[in-house]
């Protein structure tokens, strides 16, 4: 049973969650995987089991929060439709895959899930930092050939599928980090491919048996743990969109990591 302070956390966790979704372009997932987590992990799940449950209900939230956030940003004349196709199209299919063997395949454990969680965070957030905190400045630029969004979609659906993210923490960083495309495009785009990955797991998890008992599911998403957080997720969305506009590109990129150190505290603590 969900109590009344649980739901009040879970709103609290959808409100931040939409916000870092419109604002980061990172579909909120980096806060509904913590706090799914918490809440799973106190309902005796097997191990392989729990991993599904989270995985799937973080997309399930991701969902709403990122189509309210892309929807912004089309009204802000800040989508960019050709490069979220072209990388949305490798990104389900590689998501699909990796998503296929985790379902029907007990290999994936709570502990492997965190370990590849958190070190995948670690990478990022650190290379994000060293090259945000030099001093010179870099050139980025507006426009990248498109060619590449298929190539990093594909890493965008394997990490996805993997960490319950959106994806966000792959796109983002490997579009403004490496190939040095402006963050304020960045997160438009990121945010743009995952609803697709997140309607694509919505409707596999939804649709799979799992081995529970438990009361009030639909396949692995478990409605009154994830719907607060949806409510409050797609309210706050659109206003982290239009805080990215009055934002620097360093003072996004700063958040970026903040947020990451974050989580990889969190998960790492409750490894143990």
């Amino acid at each position: 049973m969900i109590s009344w302070l649980d739901i009040i956390i879970l709103l609290f966790a959808g409100s931040i969650a939409g916000l870092l979704s419109g604002l980061l372009g990172v579909g909120g997932g980096v806060v509904y995987v913590v706090i799914l987590t918490h809440f799973f992990s106190k309902m005796h799940l097997e191990s392989i089991e729990l991993v599904r449950f989270i995985l799937s209900n973080s997309f399930f939230a991701i969902l709403f929060s990122s189509i309210f956030g892309s929807i912004q940003q089309i009204r802000n004349k800040n989508f960019y439709f050709k490069e979220v196709l072209l990388g949305a199209s490798t990104a389900i299919t590689m998501w699909l895959i990796t998503s296929y063997l985790i379902i029907h395949f007990d290999w994936y454990s709570k502990r492997l899930f965190s370990l590849f969680f958190i070190i995948t965070l670690f990478v990022i957030a650190l290379r994000m930092f060293i090259n945000t905190s030099r001093k010179e400045d870099k050139e980025y630029v507006d426009k990248l050939p498109l060619k590449v969004f298929p190539v990093v979609g594909f890493f965008t659906g394997l990490f996805s599928a993997l960490s319950g993210l959106g994806g966000g923490v792959i796109t983002v960083p490997i579009l403004s980090d490496h190939l040095k495309l402006k963050i304020k495009k960045t997160t438009s785009i990121s945010l743009g491919i995952i609803p697709f990955l997140a309607l694509a797991s919505t409707l596999l998890y939804s649709l799979s048996n799992p081995n529970h008992n438990m009361k009030g599911t639909f396949g692995y998403i478990l409605p009154e743990l994830v719907i607060p957080m949806v409510l409050t997720g797609i309210i706050a969305a659109p206003f982290g969109v239009k805080l990215s506009k009055y934002l620097s590109e360093k003072t996004i990129r700063f958040s970026f990591v903040f947020l990451m150190v974050a989580v990889i505290v969190k998960m790492g603590i409750a490894m143990f």
